[in-house]
């Protein structure tokens, strides 16, 4: 219900837009991001064209009408609305985060049974706080203004306790890639402060996080055994269907035939992982677009950050490791699929195009 509410007003947003473009109240503005966006739109048609399943295939076809945010943001975004959204996100992610300790002391406090905030499902929720918290990391770190602090920083140390309350580990190597990213180019000192924060963190979460955080490293445990074996279907899947795929959806269809005999799980929704996913039902064009997507994001930003100034810098700096770590976390999550945490995610791509002036 929450998605088609999304949706319908996403379309609304369109609409408007589309005239508003017409009109000429706001500017069509050309950007490198395009390219791959389009390419990622004819790889996922090439994949419902060849699916095993088209009928099925192209009723997955909805989910690019989310791409449309793309020239939206380019177009309309200005350095004061990215304030306000900004704001908006961090007021959202809290309620949610409140939320969510509210579910964590009312028994979501375990593996079977975790928070969710506002969500309907605990992926969602980290996902989604992972791409604020790691927003409000770049603007904790870069701004100038260090009143900012006094709603920043308490809103990213309740949001951060929620994602390990969450116990989802690939939140948690995303937002070691946010923190690594901001010392290893940034800040260097930091690497001298984060052990004094692991201690700290080490004793004050409950014992079962700090279990969680160690079975990280075990791949026997059941739910990492789980994606090996997920990994090794999924390359009988690519090797029979290279160039184009299986076809949108048809992951979670065939899995069981592609299934290791000794697979925890008889059915899968995906197979936890962007990269395998795309490729899954996409083929290695659908790969090469989302690369492509990545690349020219990541490429073109880090040249405007060398030359930004100080008013953008740290939206760009947000930015920048928001999608590093969302992407890094859908290393071990499919978190390119989830509708709610991929609206942001395309809103993080967008907005150092239409910020930074070298890039419009």
């Amino acid at each position: 219900m929450k998605i088609a509410l999304a949706n319908a007003l996403l379309g609304i947003a369109f609409v408007v837009w589309l005239l508003a473009i017409w009109r000429h109240d706001i500017s069509w503005h050309r950007s490198p991001l395009y390219v791959p966006i389009i390419l990622y739109i004819i790889a996922s048609l090439a994949a419902v064209a060849f699916s095993l399943d088209p009928a099925y295939s192209v009723t997955q076809l909805d989910d690019l009408l989310t791409l449309v945010m793309v020239p939206m943001v380019i177009s309309m975004m200005t350095p004061a609305r990215w304030e306000w959204q900004l704001r908006l996100l961090t007021a959202v992610a809290v309620a949610s985060s409140l939320v969510g300790l509210w579910q964590y002391a009312h028994g979501a406090s375990n593996l079977s049974h975790r928070l969710r905030g506002l969500t309907t499902h605990y992926m969602t929720f980290s996902g989604w706080t992972l791409v604020v918290v790691l927003l409000l990391l770049g603007d904790m770190v870069f701004q100038r203004d260090h009143r900012r602090l006094f709603w920043t920083f308490p809103a990213f140390t309740l949001c951060t306790v929620t994602l390990f309350l969450s116990y989802t580990r690939n939140a948690w190597v995303g937002l070691g890639v946010g923190l690594g990213l901001v010392a290893a180019v940034w800040k260097p000192k930091a690497f001298f402060f984060y052990p004094v924060v692991a201690l700290i963190l080490a004793v004050v979460l409950p014992r079962p996080v700090i279990q969680r955080v160690v079975s990280i490293f075990d791949l026997h445990q059941p739910s990492n055994y789980d994606r090996l074996c997920m990994a090794q279907s999924a390359e009988e899947m690519i090797q029979d269907h290279p160039v184009f795929g299986m076809g949108l959806g048809m992951v979670q269809r065939r899995y069981p035939v592609y299934r290791r005999d000794d697979a925890p799980r008889w059915e899968i929704p995906h197979l936890h992982d962007n990269i395998l996913q795309i490729t899954a039902e996409t083929g290695m064009f659908g790969l090469g677009a989302y690369a492509a997507i990545l690349f020219v994001f990541f490429r073109h930003t880090w040249r405007a950050l060398r030359h930004a100034d100080r008013a953008v810098f740290p939206a760009l700096a947000g930015c920048f490791l928001a999608v590093a770590g969302i992407t890094a976390a859908g290393l071990f999550e499919y978190n390119w699929g989830d509708a709610e945490v991929w609206i942001v995610t395309l809103a993080c791509l967008s907005v150092p195009f239409a910020l930074a002036p070298e890039l419009k």
